[in-house]
């Protein structure tokens, strides 16, 4: 008898109990099925874990459910393309690499948020200065803030304190540290990040501009400055600065492979606070004859065009740019707040940290947000494996002009058509594949459909 009148009173006390929470707002209302926005991303797999429980927190008062999809950044531009095109957009706000903006404004294919009354309510008053330009492109708001980034210099202080050295403050002072070490221990322990690609080209970027270069052209001395000085340094690198890049440069630290090398500010939480690695600090990094420079990097976020829940895209942006959300992804994250207020209550542990990264990014700089960032992204890069990775004598770095100063300065928007074919375009246009496929951040065996914008090179 007890067991057959027990579950009606246990259903009607969670009922109640659930009616009860709801009131007094302990537990949110359940939001209406069917509204849902999809939010693109490309993270680790440690951050993806955080920021699904950030919007979890979020979605009560978004009113809709995030669906959290990760798709690698360099997808993004042919996936959009085809969405665009058809006229069938499945994504509602993507977080994008900054160096991205300007390929995406041009082509069309993400909103222009000027348009929007309530855009100017999103932007919070205490953004820090240096973001603010990478919002716009050709004088219009594309884009919202979400995180900004610099790299800094983690290194491990017993083993400096070992060899009686102190972190490099210049770049001699980095050379010097780099012999020793390799002298000591008959291997390199100062890493740089030579990943090919991306990786290699902030590298090379920021070496030109602390020698007073223009990493656009390389005709320059201060770009012959900064090559020369590289070529000297390779020597005594430890072997694996040719893998390092943002996720590699943490395991060297934490595995001792390496005792200095410059990384992203999630550093901070991989190495320091996960893996508990008290002895790595870090402090701004070294500077060129001309100065300090560190790119500021991190991303962006955007609405794509023909999203089909622009309004709550937009609504989701307010709701990660407010102060509490900011702190709370700098707490669980280290990523950096967009906005000043943000920044309290740093633990005293982690202070001396964030005194590192604030002075990086008061000699911060951009890269150019224009379409031909990625065909000069792969000409440093190109410049880095035939001067400092293969050793080639200095007056090779010519050709390396010439390929810059022959990059187009113009595009022309060309509407893809049935029929279509990259072999077609680029005869037509006498222009190469190659070409269209570098400067559309697409592959060579890309399939393009009807509709899509592709920009071609003129002059």
């Amino acid at each position: 008898r007890v067991r057959v009148h027990i579950w009606p009173i246990l259903t009607g006390f969670f009922f109640l109990s659930t009616v009860t929470l709801l009131v007094i707002g302990v537990v949110s209302p359940p939001i209406k099925s069917g509204e849902r926005i999809v939010f693109v991303v490309d993270l680790a797999d440690e951050e993806m874990m955080v920021m699904r429980d950030i919007l979890d927190e979020l979605e009560p008062e978004l009113g809709a459910e995030v669906f959290l999809m990760g798709v690698e950044s360099s997808r993004y531009i042919a996936r959009l393309d085809r969405m665009v095109a058809s006229g069938n957009v499945k994504w509602d706000l993507i977080a994008l690499d900054n160096n991205m903006t300007a390929i995406l404004a041009v082509k069309g294919l993400v909103e222009d948020l000027s348009n929007y009354d309530d855009y100017n309510e999103l932007v919070p008053q205490s953004l820090l200065p240096s973001v603010r330009p990478l919002l716009e492109c050709e004088g219009r708001f594309y884009f919202a803030p979400f995180r900004p980034n610099v790299k800094i210099a983690f290194y491990n202080e017993p083993k400096f304190e070992q060899y009686g050295l102190r972190p490099p403050m210049t770049w001699e002072e980095l050379l010097e540290v780099a012999r020793v070490f390799y002298e000591k221990e008959g291997v390199g322990r100062v890493a740089i990040q030579g990943y090919p690609g991306p990786a290699t080209a902030v590298t090379v970027f920021e070496f030109i501009m602390a020698a007073g270069g223009d990493p656009m052209s390389l005709d320059d001395s201060g770009s012959r400055a900064a090559f020369a000085f590289l070529q000297k340094l390779e020597p005594y690198l430890a072997p694996e600065y040719v893998e390092t890049r943002f996720d590699t440069a943490n395991g060297l630290l934490i595995d001792e492979e390496v005792y200095l090398v410059c990384n992203w500010t999630y550093g901070i939480k991989i190495v320091v606070e996960d893996a508990g690695k008290n002895e790595i600090k870090a402090y701004s990094g070294w500077r060129g004859p001309q100065g300090e420079v560190h790119v500021l990097g991190g991303d962006v976020l955007a609405v794509p065009k023909g999203a089909p829940n622009a309004k709550k895209a937009l609504k989701l942006i307010e709701l990660l740019l407010e102060k509490d959300t900011q702190k709370e992804m700098l707490s669980r994250l280290r990523w950096l707040p967009v906005r000043f207020d943000a920044y309290e209550g740093v633990s005293p542990e982690l202070a001396p940290y964030f005194k590192a990264v604030n002075e990086a990014l008061s000699f911060a700089v951009l890269r150019p947000t224009t379409p031909q960032w990625p065909i000069v992204e792969s000409i440093l890069d190109s410049a880095f494996e035939g001067l400092v990775r293969e050793g080639n004598d200095i007056a090779s770095l010519d050709e390396y002009c010439t390929a810059m100063k022959n990059i187009p300065s113009q595009y022309l928007r060309y509407l893809v058509r049935t029929g279509d074919t990259l072999e077609l375009i680029a005869h037509r246009y006498n222009t190469t594949v190659e070409i269209l496929a570098e400067v559309n951040c697409i592959t060579t065996r890309a399939p393009i459909g009807p509709g899509w914008i592709l920009l071609i090179p003129q002059g």
